[in-house]
């Protein structure tokens, strides 16, 4: 069975040949474990193509969100994005093009791919010429909240929810048409399985009923111009249902169980019923414990709620590793050895 083939059984609800491994992003450890510098990363389609192939055969990833760093996904500095490196790690948005709403009639969609993003596509489209018969490759679409939060700032935006909701929308018409240029964009590499990713979508930003109401409705117009199944919203389980505060609860508590792991099988009891669309349920190891946590004690974790996921409840979940992440050659060895054990306990597992 193909990796490719794991994954979708596993989100079909069916029993694969053995559980699928899922990594959400890995950009830094790629850096770090490959030898290659951020800037080559952002910059290098050969090395940051060959990074990414490598480490998702050498560490078998069945599912694999490659490519991760927010400043490739489209609002690049000829957009008027101001983005800040600071040494080796990877840059962070700083401000964007939007301080005014007169500044709104100058944001135009390009008339091609530039710089970081052009890069991003190109590497995009290597990764999965090589892999994507076999392995289950994915890569983000920026949503039009993200792209707006890039353009006119996060904090910015957030307020604009609350305090101007009709210039809120009308920016938010804008990056409707930004969404639906990078997803196509996307699209046109051969992906077959990219998400629409609103990076900024998360229960502590953003409350469920704001989201429901003056969000979502935008995502789903990106949706249709692009279809559901090539770009599906996969963080809006985070949201819960419209006027569903039981469904609310549990999507906070997904968001939790998804990026840091559970601290009990209750826990997992709670969200079980919910999905994220394009996603296997996560049994997840968060990014600090994969990379402070001993071997043993991460081993036994994953052996305790794939127990209760698998034998108990008959649910075929992907592991998920959230967050590989490395600050140094050293840790990097680390992790690498860790996901080789959680990669041979997986291996070894009777479903």
């Amino acid at each position: 069975m193909t990796p490719r083939e794991r994954v979708a059984m596993a989100q079909r609800g069916e029993k694969p040949d053995k559980l699928p491994i899922m990594v959400a992003n890995s950009n830094t450890f790629i850096c770090q474990y490959y030898g290659m510098t951020v800037r080559e990363f952002l910059t290098d389609s050969d090395l940051c193509t060959q990074g990414n192939i490598r480490f998702t055969e050498e560490f078998e990833i069945d599912y694999n969100l490659c490519v991760n760093g927010y400043i490739l996904y489209g609002c690049d500095p000829e957009l008027g994005c101001e983005w800040k490196y600071a040494g080796n790690d990877f840059p962070g948005f700083t401000k964007g093009p939007l301080q005014q709403k007169k500044g709104l009639e100058k944001i135009k969609v390009p008339s091609k791919p530039t710089r970081y993003f052009a890069h991003y596509l190109e590497v995009i489209r290597r990764i999965n010429a090589a892999l994507g018969d076999r392995y289950h490759i994915s890569a983000s679409i920026l949503g039009p909240f993200a792209t707006a939060c890039f353009f006119r700032g996060i904090e910015e935006a957030l307020l604009d929810t609350i305090e101007d909701r009709e210039f809120f929308n009308l920016y938010m018409e804008k990056c409707v048409d930004f969404s639906i240029y990078f997803g196509q964009q996307v699209l046109a590499t051969g992906l077959k399985n990219p998400i629409l990713n609103e990076i900024f979508l998360t229960p502590e930003m953003i409350r469920p009923d704001t989201f429901h109401e003056l969000i979502a409705p935008f995502d789903r117009r990106v949706q249709e111009a692009l279809g559901a199944k090539n770009a599906p919203n996969s963080l809006a389980a985070f949201m819960g249902k419209p006027n569903d505060t039981k469904s609310q609860k549990a999507g906070r508590k997904l968001y939790k169980a998804f990026f840091n792991g559970v601290d009990s099988v209750e826990q997992l009891k709670e969200v079980m019923a919910y999905r994220l669309p394009g996603m296997p349920f996560p049994a997840s190891i968060s990014g600090i414990f994969l990379d402070s946590g001993p071997d043993k004690e991460i081993l036994d974790y994953l052996r305790l709620i794939l127990d209760f996921l698998v034998k108990d409840q008959g649910l075929y979940p992907a592991i998920l590793l959230a967050s590989v992440q490395a600050e140094s050659p050293e840790k990097a060895k680390s992790i690498a050895r860790k996901i080789k054990k959680i990669q041979a306990l997986r291996d070894e597992y009777k479903l």
